[in-house]
């Protein structure tokens, strides 16, 4: 009840929804998603409220902060969720992927989860612009001077664009 009051008032309740550990997600989310998706999508982000906070997302065009998601949680099956070639949204989302939410995060578990997750769903294009932000565009990040990161762009690029090859070398 009172995070619906919070919710309803708008005063501080995306704080309220962040802080408090009290409520329930789902309860909240749904009461929220016609209000403010955005705040729908921080109570299923705290109760880990997979499904709805896909519905949420996509429902109201919130990619960037799916991808957060996705890439937040290095979850296998939810990088084969978005990544399924049924998903309608899965190119939108990829495009946050790979311009945002990786190029963002400095924990290098994250990138092994995505870049693990690209592979398994055979998109290697996807792996290469991802690759080539990480390892190329970026400076002064310890990605550019991944070593691992480096070869698999190697890698991928003989795979699938053999031209680029001696570029990367």
């Amino acid at each position: 009840g009172v995070a619906k009051v919070y919710i309803e008032s708008n005063i501080n309740a995306e704080h309220f929804l962040l802080t408090n550990p009290y409520y329930d997600s789902r309860l909240v989310g749904k009461f929220c998603e016609k209000r403010n998706p955005y705040l729908a999508f921080i109570a299923y982000r705290r109760g880990l409220c997979d499904d709805e906070l896909f519905a949420v997302t996509n429902d109201n065009s919130l990619f960037k902060e799916q991808a957060r998601y996705v890439v937040d949680r290095e979850n296998a099956d939810l990088w084969a969720r978005v990544l399924d070639s049924k998903n309608p949204f899965r190119k939108l989302v990829v495009e946050q992927i790979t311009s945002t939410a990786l190029p963002q995060t400095k924990e290098p578990e994250k990138i092994a989860a995505a870049v693990k997750a690209f592979m398994v769903a055979n998109q290697p294009e996807v792996l290469m612009d991802l690759l080539e932000k990480l390892v190329v565009d970026t400076s002064g990040t310890a990605f550019r001077r991944n070593k691992n990161l480096q070869n698999l762009l190697i890698l991928t690029a003989i795979k699938s664009e053999r031209e680029r090859v001696m570029e990367y070398i």
